[in-house]
């Protein structure tokens, strides 16, 4: 079963992360031309599910290390943007698999405009990869055939801020030590996260309401952790900015809601505990995922010594959401690897039609 391949892939994302810190000038080579080159103004990233998430993490680390305003968009609302504006904007596309339609007409648009374009995917043999200006191959070793993306979304991630690192022209020491730091017990992490989902998995079996809340940097966590668990498990998952949440959302929570808490350390981190105390008056189901030590956790919880380096916790915090997804999908018997319905990206003609 394909599932299996994915829980393989999680495994090894710490070794992909380490290998594309050490070919770093490599991997990003020539790209950084796109920036450097060219009297860049802002910087456009634009993706859909997966490469949108990676994209919201590295937002504000690429914004810090060029000093520019970095805008994620999903690539149809860039493409019917109206930018009228001065300048250079640099356009990346992110396609894991390269074929992403929405994405390519995204780039198609930004060469109209004049803007330069660089493509991040899987494949240097891709449509995405013809039509930009210049390449950067997602370096993860073995082809991630596993539908649900997971060393492919770290891996994203860290490209991202790498491409930034070396067109500022600044070897960043410090912020390679803490990626360094962030990367070491990821093994371990995936290890643990297998332990709690044994303690959990006989609850979420039948899980048919399910939400992921986070803040900050892992706000892009609950989202993407929302999309593993809907593209595995294939029941309704929705990722939520915990303010967000507060805004509404809590009114239709009842007995049978599963609320996973993500609890890195942040300003907010008490108040999303009040939270999840509140909302376990009403719900036996609710999950909080966070450092140890830092919070009084239950067997339901689970409490790890997260590296919580700054902005770079996004990197830990998938992991369980990663083990979460792929054990239980496995468990109920579900190929993740596997379309519901293979024909659905032909018939609404949202990717390239393999050849």
């Amino acid at each position: 079963m394909q599932t299996n391949l994915m829980n393989q892939f999680i495994h090894e994302e710490k070794d992909v992360l380490t290998s594309i810190l050490k070919r770093k000038e490599d991997i990003i080579g020539e790209s950084v031309q796109a920036y450097t080159t060219n009297n860049i103004e802002n910087i456009y990233v634009i993706g859909s599910g997966t490469s949108y998430h990676a994209a919201l993490v590295a937002k504000d680390t690429i914004s810090k290390l060029l000093n520019k305003q970095v805008f994620v968009m999903y690539p149809t609302h860039f493409e019917r943007e109206q930018l009228h504006l001065g300048g250079k904007q640099l356009v990346i596309g992110i396609s894991q698999g390269g074929r992403s339609l929405s994405t390519i007409h995204g780039i198609e648009k930004a060469k109209q405009w004049g803007f330069p374009t660089i493509g991040i995917s899987e494949y240097a043999e891709s449509d995405l990869a013809d039509t930009v200006d210049y390449f950067i191959p997602l370096s993860i070793g073995s082809v991630e055939k596993a539908g649900a993306k997971t060393k492919g979304y770290v891996g994203t991630i860290l490209t991202l801020i790498l491409f930034a690192m070396q067109a500022s022209g600044q070897q960043d020491e410090e912020l390679l030590k803490r990626l360094q730091t962030t990367f070491s017990s990821l093994d371990t992490l995936a290890q643990i996260s297998e332990e709690w989902y044994q303690k959990i998995k006989d609850d979420f079996y039948d899980a048919k309401d399910i939400a992921v809340i986070g803040y900050g940097t892992n706000y892009a966590t609950a989202l993407e952790g929302a999309l593993k668990l809907l593209e595995t498990a294939r029941v309704p998952v929705v990722g939520y900015e915990m303010e967000e949440y507060m805004h509404g959302v809590y009114n239709c929570i009842s007995p049978d809601s599963f609320i996973i808490f993500l609890g890195s350390e942040h300003k907010d981190k008490e108040r999303l505990l009040h939270m999840k105390e509140f909302l376990g008056e009403i719900t036996d189901h609710c999950y909080v995922i966070g450092k140890e030590g830092t919070f009084e956790a239950s067997d339901k919880d689970l409490a790890f010594a997260f590296q919580e380096q700054e902005d770079f916790s996004a990197f830990e915090y998938i992991v369980p959401l990663q083990i979460l997804s792929s054990l239980l999908s496995a468990d109920k018997g579900i190929d993740a690897a596997i379309p519901k319905f293979p024909n659905f990206h032909t018939m609404m003609g949202s990717k390239v039609a393999n050849v």
